[in-house]
């Protein structure tokens, strides 16, 4: 199940997964005695989708999901790090693509958290 804004979507075709930590302005590298510490304020997940061979009804609705530039969308996907589903509030970004073969459209939608 992949749904965006409560609208379920074909499942992609593939997926990548990165976890990144937002450090405070205190973390780094201590100058008195060279030592490294890190202050986690936030992580934060960027899932990269790509769906293939998708009609031009499909692209359409992917597509206009992002119309608007930095567009915050709520996304339900199955996320690896919890174990089942999520749904959280999302920044996404695309980058379209088009085929000639077959009338096929590659889209790729970058995911980021906010």
């Amino acid at each position: 199940m992949f749904k965006i804004n409560g609208i379920e979507m074909s499942s992609p075709t593939g997926c990548t997964w990165q976890l990144s930590d937002l450090s405070s302005d205190e973390s780094g590298r201590s100058t008195r005695d060279g030592s490294m510490s890190k202050d986690i304020i936030a992580q934060k997940r960027t899932l990269n989708f790509t769906w293939t061979m998708l009609s031009w009804v499909e692209a359409s609705k992917l597509a206009n999901f992002c119309k608007n530039k930095g567009a915050v969308v709520m996304l339900t996907y199955p996320d690896i790090m919890s174990g089942g589903y999520m749904t959280g509030r999302y920044m996404i970004t695309a980058e379209m693509l088009t085929r000639h073969i077959l009338q096929a459209l590659l889209l790729t939608l970058t995911i980021k958290c906010r």
